[in-house]
């Protein structure tokens, strides 16, 4: 067993939420009688789903979902291995299974982590009237960063990952609001099936700009809800 780093936990108080399902998509109850839907269900509802159609079309629904089966299987396993090594526990020899793989591209990341605040923590927003769980909030390379893991199969384009960086802003102001603390940056890791390793990182500027489209996301998804 291997454990190669030390990292050093500053747990937040943050209040516990309970993650339910329902018709609707994951919500998460933040109070008696009151719940609010996931980060990930507003984006996935209000998404453009066009080329996502597409392209199950053309490789039909069999294959398409073999592969989003697989893709699954090892971002669940990457994210797992994440909060072990972050939490220092041993890790066994890695292998070469593909959540192994992913997990050795954003490792070199993980080492510029410390003083780690949250780490698959749920969170929520009076403000927004949404919730979700953030992979980390730490300290990266001495900034306090909201850090979103991804992995994918191919390197991504800053136009194609909006979601992730709305996602990651919507952590970000929901963190503000139920610590008081301030992050410096949102970095978006992503671990690609090359062995590549992507780091996208926003300003607190960058924020405002996708918190403004995290608004529109939101009145959207509410408006889908109550047509219903």
């Amino acid at each position: 067993m291997k454990m190669l780093k030390k990292f050093n936990h500053r747990w937040k108080d943050i209040p516990k939420i309970k993650q339910v399902n329902s018709e609707t998509g994951r919500l998460y109850e933040v109070a008696s009688n009151t719940a609010y839907p996931s980060i990930t269900t507003v984006l996935s509802k209000t998404s453009d789903k066009s080329n996502l159609i597409r392209w199950r079309k053309r490789v039909g629904e069999d294959h398409a979902n073999k592969i989003t089966k697989a893709a699954t299987t090892r971002g669940t396993s990457m994210h797992q291995l994440c909060e072990n090594y972050l939490l220092n526990e041993p890790l066994d020899d890695l292998g070469s299974t593909s959540g192994e793989l992913l997990f050795r591209g954003i490792r070199p990341q993980l080492n510029d982590i410390d003083n780690i605040r949250c780490l698959e923590t749920p969170l929520f927003s009076t403000i927004f009237k949404v919730a979700g769980t953030v992979d980390c909030i730490a300290e990266y390379k001495n900034k306090l960063s909201v850090i979103d893991f991804k992995t994918s199969a191919r390197e991504k384009k800053t136009e194609w990952i909006e979601d992730y960086f709305i996602q990651g802003c919507f952590y970000f102001m929901a963190y503000r609001e139920l610590t008081g603390e301030m992050p410096e940056q949102v970095c978006i890791m992503i671990s690609v099936q090359d062995g590549t390793m992507q780091n996208f990182t926003l300003s607190p500027y960058d924020v405002i700009k996708y918190t403004n489209l995290l608004k529109e996301r939101i009145k959207e998804y509410n408006g889908i809800i109550n047509r219903a």
